[in-house]
């Protein structure tokens, strides 16, 4: 695992019903390809040994002590460079200062809500993330322009982000 660089991106495609559930739902209005991913870490640092370590939203909250290779157990992933046209710099910063917040259970219950009644309803607690809100802020503190036009950042999924990167 060469070429890395922290900011890059990681998306996940894990086994098991929740990550299942979760592309299921994406390909409502997602592309097939964009709908496969159901998981969005970053790269955070990578260590004297050569292991790469990720910052992500997970059930424990922000977390930025898993290895890159331990985060889609029987599955895959694919790691996409940082876009051009926005700071990594400061996309870093946002993400690590995240880190230790918990894990938004209301903001994923408000996402299934968004896909059967789009733009109803709108369910969180301030200061908890889910993985791909977490890139979504991210993106958006760094100035990526993709990012200004998403109207609700909480309610990004893994597939809205690859899309946009892609």
């Amino acid at each position: 695992m060469e070429g890395f660089e922290p900011g890059d991106l990681v998306f996940c495609h894990s086994k098991g019903i929740i990550g299942r559930a979760i592309r299921v739902a994406q390909r409502l209005r997602n592309s097939p390809e964009d709908a496969m991913w159901n998981h969005v870490a970053i790269i955070d640092k990578r260590d004297k040994f050569g292991n790469y370590y990720v910052i992500q939203a997970e059930a424990k909250g922000v977390t930025n002590n898993k290895q890159l290779g331990s985060i889609a157990p029987g599955g895959r992933f694919k790691i996409v460079p940082f876009p051009a046209t926005a700071d990594r710099a400061k996309f870093l910063t946002f993400a690590r200062s995240q880190v230790s917040d918990p894990y938004g259970y209301l903001t994923i219950l408000s996402i299934a809500l968004d896909f059967l009644l789009p733009r109803r309803v709108a369910l969180r607690k301030s200061g908890t993330w889910v993985c791909s809100a977490l890139a979504a802020g991210g993106l958006w503190y760094s100035g990526f322009p993709k990012a200004m036009t998403w109207p609700d950042l909480y309610q990004v999924t893994p597939a809205d982000l690859y899309g946009a990167l892609g």
